[in-house]
């Protein structure tokens, strides 16, 4: 029997456990999937549109003018916010239910499990309600609303926001048409590319809120990133005065989570940067910068702005170590794939989850993938191997086996590397994480 190294959240609400694809609470009528992505949409028959918004929100922010939610959502639909960002004011709530296991890969702009709310009217983002001596009935809104999305590099510190009762009033710096997109399943980019993505939260609940750098963490250890430099010695390294947007350091072979045209590899700390352009209307041009922490050389420089011939490909890496039942043991997979000039594009654990039975271990299969390698075209040497991990240290690389692999503009491909008991490790095709193939 299949098991999963995953934290999985019990049904205990509504006395049993919702069908896939269905949030585990008691909903009205117009809750929707609870895997969905976040683009602006206008379900239910009625929308609300407004023309401006409320008066207790601010004009401008972060020298911009202020949108409505239902500005907003045009502007995404018209595709007049992909890489350009406005200051949109709504109600902001979220509540996290119990959800099933999904049975797939779950890409950075989807949500698996919750209801995100930011519409123009406080009413319309009230998400749940009283409902009975002790219940509580949560819907998804039947209004315009954009369910934005706040990332690792969002600026703004703020407390936990959201409980479903009582929407808290925002104005929201954000965009459209984000990178990470491309981080989603072919069957899902299109929306991805829909998603309000954040860069700041720059008023809440009557104050302006200053800008600093958010925490971040190595994705692969948890350790908290503890950056030589401040935010804002970064952005003079950059050369950014007041047109500041956001920024926050990250691991440098992490920064292809957030950007993912940014193959970066290594340990080193990097910041990464946004700043807003100059123009006129209601949205803005950005350029998105990359600051070595050490050195405070700028690394990298390019428009937040996909540009339209941007044609990459996907690589997706999983590994089954056969007869190590999961999920206990010592040793772990590891993967280096090294582009076609020498460069290392990436190199690290199999990280995301594992799962599998009493005579195997997969990791990085399913819903848990740490997602694809997004990639420019061309021939690429992969190199998969095992090494001890304690969590932050891993132990001499042993069973290594190595591949070459070509990718074709808007490729999907899946590698797998098996180390069978016994036997040499070779790396084939594998399934991609649509799906929940776990089966050696």
């Amino acid at each position: 029997m299949k098991s999963v190294a995953l934290l999985l959240v019990l049904c205990v609400v509504a006395s049993a456990c919702a069908g896939p694809g269905q949030p585990a609470i008691a909903t009205a009528p117009a809750a929707t999937a609870s895997v969905a992505t976040g683009a602006a949409q206008a379900s239910g028959s009625t929308p609300t549109t407004v023309s401006a918004p409320d008066a207790l929100f601010p004009a401008e922010a972060a020298g911009l003018p202020v949108v409505s939610v239902a500005e907003a959502a045009a502007l995404i639909g018209a595709g007049k916010l992909d890489g350009r960002v406005a200051a949109v004011a709504g109600y902001y709530d979220q509540v996290s239910p119990s959800c099933p296991y999904p049975g797939r890969y779950i890409g950075p702009l989807e949500t698996w499990c919750g209801f995100t709310a930011f519409t123009d009217l406080r009413a319309d983002a009230r998400l749940c309600r009283p409902s009975g001596d002790n219940g509580t009935t949560c819907s998804t809104p039947t209004a315009t609303n954009l369910s934005p999305f706040l990332m690792p590099e969002t600026g703004g510190a703020l407390p936990a926001l959201g409980n479903g009762l009582d929407p808290v009033p925002l104005v929201l710096v954000g965009h459209a048409g984000d990178a990470r997109q491309w981080r989603c399943t072919e069957q899902t980019r299109s929306a991805c590319a829909r998603a309000f993505v954040v860069d700041r939260v720059v008023w809440a609940d009557g104050h302006a809120v200053p800008l600093t750098a958010p925490q971040t963490g190595d994705l692969t250890t948890g350790k908290i990133i503890t950056p030589r430099m401040t935010l804002v010695q970064a952005a003079a390294a950059a050369g950014i005065g007041d047109s500041l947007l956001t920024g926050a350091p990250f691991r440098a072979g992490d920064i292809a989570s957030i950007d993912p045209r940014e193959n970066l590899a290594g340990n080193s700390v990097v910041w990464l940067l946004r700043s807003i352009g100059q123009g006129a209307g209601a949205t803005r041009p950005v350029t998105e910068e990359i600051v070595d922490d050490a050195t405070g050389k700028l690394i990298e420089e390019l428009p937040l702005a996909l540009e339209a011939t941007y044609r990459p490909a996907r690589l997706w890496q999983s590994a089954i170590l056969q007869g190590t039942g999961c999920c206990g043991g010592r040793e772990f997979p590891f993967y280096r794939v090294v582009s076609s000039d020498g460069t290392v594009v990436h190199d690290g654990l199999v990280s995301g989850g594992a799962s599998g039975g009493a005579g195997y271990t997969a990791f990085g299969t399913g819903y848990e993938s740490p997602g694809p390698l997004v990639l420019p075209a061309g021939s690429y040497s992969v190199t998969a191997w095992l090494a001890t991990w304690d969590g932050s240290t891993a132990g001499p690389e042993r069973d290594q086996c190595s591949t070459t692999v070509t990718l074709a503009p808007l490729d999907d491909t899946a590698l797998s590397a098996d180390f069978p008991s016994g036997k040499p490790c070779q790396i084939a095709r594998g399934p991609l994480p649509t799906s929940d193939a776990l089966a050696p």
